[in-house]
């Protein structure tokens, strides 16, 4: 039975992408020999124009930003979301919204203006069900990749809509996000 545990655990430390990791069980082994493999693998990548861009895994604390920034939502507390919001990045120039219809939100002003009259008008509430971050090469930001429930009450009656985020983030705030959005039909009528 021990040694069953320790060949899963000698093969659980072999998946992983570490440098040190492997180098630790290659010494279990009577002939040991340091084995360099490569760490940060890119985890994905973005095709642009000049072809396709690695993308790594981000900096964690930038779910914790958009965590606070989703939170902040929540409670409506839109001194807490302008003080996340860059007011310009060298990604995006200012601070941009690409909503899920179509609409640019260009500014800081402009987007608390407009989140001020949409929790008035329709009491929205986020419900984050994942998120991921991630470092594009030659980008000087990163970016958060995040699913939500969203539900808000219109006229009345409660609409639900299953949304991602593409988040980008420079130099610790929020300088600019596209929304994509699927509704989520009403539950058929009771019998």
């Amino acid at each position: 039975m021990k040694k069953l545990l320790l060949l899963f655990a000698v093969s659980l430390l072999v998946s992983c992408n570490n440098t040190a990791v492997q180098k630790v069980v290659s010494s279990l082994s009577p002939d040991a020999e340091i084995v360099e493999v490569e760490v940060n693998t890119p985890a994905g990548y973005l095709s642009t124009a000049n072809g396709k861009v690695d993308a790594f895994d981000g900096d964690p604390s930038n779910l914790e930003l958009w965590d606070k920034y989703i939170d902040a939502h929540n409670n409506k507390d839109l001194e807490a979301i302008r003080e996340m919001n860059a007011d310009s990045t060298q990604q995006f120039g200012s601070f941009k919204v690409y909503d899920a219809f179509g609409d640019l939100v260009n500014g800081v002003d402009n987007h608390i203006e407009r989140l001020s009259g949409w929790f008035e008008a329709e009491n929205p509430q986020w419900n984050t069900f994942f998120s991921y971050a991630m470092k594009v090469d030659g980008q000087i930001g990163e970016w958060v990749i995040s699913g939500h429930r969203l539900k808000r009450t219109v006229d009345g009656e409660e609409k639900m809509s299953v949304d991602l985020a593409d988040v980008y983030i420079e130099d610790g705030k929020i300088g600019a996000f596209y929304i994509y959005t699927r509704a989520v039909p009403p539950p058929p009528p009771a019998e």
